[in-house]
């Protein structure tokens, strides 16, 4: 057992050593085509983007003065003060770098109605992130399914959606990306917490046909048929994801760690402990 975590640690230590030469080798890269131009506020703002992914803040920052001066109120470096200050704890300082751009690229870029909304969200001005955030989707604009999922959040902190307006937005980015499974499972948990347990085993039951590893899903569904008070389908279906869990030749510890729980449950007397 030491062995083996000693050769992990190894493992993370390369890759994360790795990792920071790479960013090295790009920020001497950076250097040298910034020697080359005199000067270029895209090449200072990649370099800065690198240095806030390493939480080198000041430098970032530094980088950033730097591109103001030749490029002053520009739509990416906007972007790039804003990711930084929220980054650093400071929504209001990325409100004011988003919304003090005048540049008419602005209009077009996709990332910063959501920078602007992440820094309102951040201030508890939920309402004014709502309007920000239903602009962006309308417009197209970065309307991924990462961010229905961040509208359906909000919806839930807004007293005029709650759960049913943050289900009504998981609907909606479903329409779009049918397969997006981290929406698909944000609406089960929240048919689950508003007692829609049919919805719930529905939205389950079109999922597990196409799953690669069908045994979680077959396992979330006993917990929502335990929590309905259906004992016996329950168990039918925690036996039958077990069974095909016990049937792999080397389980890795999210496998194991679901066997654990699966036992758990059907030991059970009245069969709900595996149950969220």
């Amino acid at each position: 057992m030491r062995l083996s975590l000693v050769a992990l640690f190894l493992v993370v230590l390369t890759a994360s050593g790795a990792a920071a030469h790479d960013d090295e080798a790009r920020l001497r890269g950076l250097d040298a085509a910034l020697a080359r131009a005199g000067g270029s506020a895209p090449l200072l703002m990649q370099r800065a983007e690198i240095e806030r992914a390493e939480g080198r803040w000041a430098s970032a920052e530094s980088d950033l003065a730097r591109a103001a001066k030749i490029a002053p109120g520009s739509a990416a470096l906007a972007r790039c003060r804003a990711a930084l200050a929220l980054d650093r704890g400071e929504p209001e300082a990325a409100l004011v770098a988003v919304r003090a751009c005048t540049d008419p690229e602005r209009a077009r870029d996709p990332r910063l109605p959501w920078l602007e909304a992440e820094a309102l969200v951040r201030l508890g001005r939920y309402d004014e992130a709502a309007r920000i955030m239903d602009a962006a989707i309308a417009a197209g604009h970065g309307a991924t399914a990462e961010r229905y999922l961040e509208r359906a959040a909000l919806a839930e902190h807004r007293r005029d959606e709650g759960m049913l307006g943050a289900l009504a937005t998981l609907e909606a980015g479903l329409a779009r990306w049918p397969r997006a499974w981290i929406l698909v499972t944000r609406a089960i948990d929240i048919d689950v917490a508003l007692e829609r347990f049919d919805s719930a085993l529905a939205r389950i039951d079109a999922e597990i046909p196409s799953a690669q590893r069908p045994e979680a899903l077959l396992a979330r569904r006993g917990d929502v048929l335990a929590l309905a008070g259906r004992p016996l389908p329950a168990r039918e279906a925690w036996t039958a994801a077990l069974a095909a869990l016990e049937s792999r030749p080397t389980p890795d510890a999210e496998t194991r760690r679901l066997v654990q729980q699966l036992h758990t449950s059907l030991a059970a007397p009245n069969a709900t402990v595996g149950a969220p």
